[in-house]
């Protein structure tokens, strides 16, 4: 029973690491998506303010045609015709370019969800990574010790890991912890 013990600890420290590796790579996946979120978001945001400033010197070219009162009517109305299209367009271009870039920002949202769960899941699995390498660490000291005094001729059976686990028995309820035989 102790064997087997000794036996499954490494694999499920060896599959705590497989489980950190995979988390690391889908981590690694969802930075690329995101970075190109960040660059869409940012190229989306430029994009508005370049029309809205078209939008602001477009609004104010009607008052600068009817300040003007050009003699030609006909010239005059063209021109305010082909502004107001222009602002049209102009309007419902800054329209689509906020609706994208809300989107945008609800997919970066998204991702910055899964993100910080993964980031959580690591440090978690890291955590326990790190408890397993540590107690790995002192269960090998105290076996090397324990096989160095049964070469000696002291009989360590019945005696305690300092892990807690009874290597006669391997479990950590055994009665018999600590006795020399």
């Amino acid at each position: 029973m102790g064997l087997r013990a000794s036996v499954k600890f490494p694999f499920c420290s060896i599959s705590t690491l497989l489980c950190y590796e995979d988390i690391e790579a889908t981590v690694q996946k969802c930075r690329q998506p995101l970075r190109h979120s960040k660059e869409e978001l940012n190229r989306l945001n430029q994009a508005i303010q370049q029309l809205t400033l078209e939008l602001d010197s477009t609004k104010s070219q009607p008052g600068e045609l009817e300040r003007a009162k050009d003699p030609p009517a006909v010239q005059e109305e063209g021109d305010s015709g082909s502004a107001k299209c222009k602002l049209a367009w102009l309007e419902a271009a800054l329209q689509r370019a906020k609706q994208v870039m809300v989107r945008q920002l609800c997919e970066y949202q998204e991702l910055m969800m899964v993100k910080l769960g993964l980031d959580l899941e690591i440090a978690t699995y890291k955590r326990l990574l790190e408890g397993q390498e540590s107690s790995l660490g002192q269960c090998s000291t105290w076996i090397s010790t324990s096989l160095l005094l049964s070469m000696a001729g002291f009989s360590a059976l019945g005696t305690s890991a300092p892990c807690g686990h009874c290597l006669h028995h391997g479990s950590r309820d055994c009665v018999r912890d600590n006795n020399f035989s």
